[in-house]
């Protein structure tokens, strides 16, 4: 009888998880600048769940929130602007899109000059690209959940003075008609994970027709000179309503030079992997 009364709780009990796991709310809205324009490629997102999203040409955003996030609060974050943190009971009630306006701060990015010596080219990173392993952007069944999500790899340049080329990555599944990547170049900060964005312009790779295989993104135009290691990245940014596969063949264990970065969502912490590689290479001039 006992056992009978234990059972019949523990059903209850997931019962009530399932309902209120299943009550959700949308948050939509527009993030801007003091002068109203739109901010393009912020990040929106939980602090404390894997839930966020990046705004599109308009500033515009949208976010599905279970009732288990409702006591989160919403980060918002965006290149030479300020973050701004809100709890989410404070949006909740809002029946129409809200505004939500950032106050500029603008990065200063430290030059590196590169004088008119003879450079050689060289080419570092993963170039294998065929194993069974990967590594998924989207989360099965929850389309564009996880969009800002970002996944990298360190690059070991020294101290030398050196000038960024060509940056590739290697799509192993795809059946997005079209999809879109911000290529993030970063210092290596506190914990080596990473820290300052270095590159002043946003890097933007479009891809369609559902493509897989080399991503080649040049750099050379955006004359990006750097002299220490560095983190580059690719952020998930945008992609089309058909589709719900994204991968990047991932190598493991590799115990050479492969330090491997992991964010699952827009405001999501940085994992770092030292034993774990993916297929990113970087051609460079010292």
């Amino acid at each position: 009888m006992q056992s009978f009364k234990i059972k019949n709780i523990y059903l209850f009990i997931i019962l009530i998880t399932n309902i209120l796991n299943a009550q959700q709310s949308q948050i939509k809205g527009h993030i801007l600048d003091l002068d109203n324009n739109p901010i393009q490629f912020a990040k929106v997102g939980l602090i404390n769940f894997p839930t966020g999203t990046v705004t599109n040409i308009n500033g515009e955003f949208q976010l599905t929130i279970k009732n288990t996030e409702y006591l989160d609060s919403l980060k918002i974050s965006a290149f030479n602007f300020h973050d701004k943190i809100i709890p989410i009971k404070n949006l909740l009630d809002k029946s129409s899109i809200i505004n939500i306006t950032l106050d500029y701060s603008p990065v200063e990015i430290k030059e590196v000059i590169i004088n008119g010596k003879t450079l050689k080219t060289y080419t570092e990173g993963q170039e294998k690209s065929k194993t069974k392993k990967e590594l998924f952007f989207v989360i099965p069944g929850m389309d564009n959940v996880n969009l800002g999500a970002e996944i990298g790899r360190k690059f070991s340049l020294g101290k030398k003075d050196t000038k960024l080329d060509e940056f590739s990555f290697y799509l192993k599944q795809n059946n997005f008609d079209n999809v879109g990547f911000k290529i993030n170049i970063y210092s290596i900060g506190k914990n080596n994970i990473p820290s300052e964005r270095l590159n002043k312009e946003e890097i933007v790779a479009s891809i369609n027709n559902k493509t897989i295989g080399w991503i080649d993104v040049d750099l050379s135009k955006y004359h990006i000179n750097v002299n220490q290691d560095i983190i580059i990245c690719i952020e998930w940014i945008k992609a089309s309503e058909r589709g719900d596969t994204l991968s990047l063949p991932i190598f493991a264990p590799t115990f050479f030079n492969s330090t491997y970065y992991y964010k699952q969502s827009a405001q999501s912490k940085w994992r770092k992997y030292t034993i774990i590689s993916t297929s990113m290479k970087l051609k460079y001039k010292q």
